[in-house]
């Protein structure tokens, strides 16, 4: 005989226990899945209800995250923006606290440095710098300020 498939609520629950996911992630999730929108729908209305799903703390929780890993205000975007996160959520957040953006700025560039500490020429080794914490996400503006006080 064969097996039931799950509702598509009890598949969102299954997939919201692995991890966090954003209403538009789960709803990718379960149309992959073969559910109807409908069914899909009702679903995340109910993790909503229930507060299991909550894309104003995933943006922030997110934010705070990304910072730890040293990436900048433009990759943070970018990558809460594939998982269909408010990007005017994601501005505020990012824009209440410039200075976290400096410091997660110098965590990296002071990592970085210690790698390019062999490199004799200061010309290669400020462009492998600016490269480097230009595809983290760093404005040109921070990057210069930074290498200014550190090299």
């Amino acid at each position: 005989m064969p097996k039931e498939r799950p509702s598509a609520l009890v598949k969102a629950m299954n997939f919201l226990a692995v991890r966090s996911l954003s209403e538009l992630e789960l709803l990718n999730k379960l149309r992959r899945a073969g559910y109807p929108d409908d069914e899909c729908d009702a679903a995340i209305a109910e993790c909503v209800n229930r507060h299991y799903i909550d894309d104003g703390q995933l943006t922030a929780d997110s934010v705070d995250l990304l910072r730890q890993r040293n990436l900048g205000s433009r990759q943070i975007r970018q990558k809460l923006a594939r998982r269909g996160l408010d990007s005017e959520a994601v501005s505020e957040i990012l824009a209440s606290s410039p200075e976290e953006e400096e410091a997660a700025a110098m965590r990296a560039m002071e990592s970085k440095l210690r790698l390019l500490s062999r490199e004799s020429d200061p010309r290669k080794k400020r462009e492998k710098l600016f490269r480097f914490m230009a595809s983290r996400g760093f404005s040109a503006g921070i990057i210069f300020k930074l290498m200014d006080k550190l090299t």
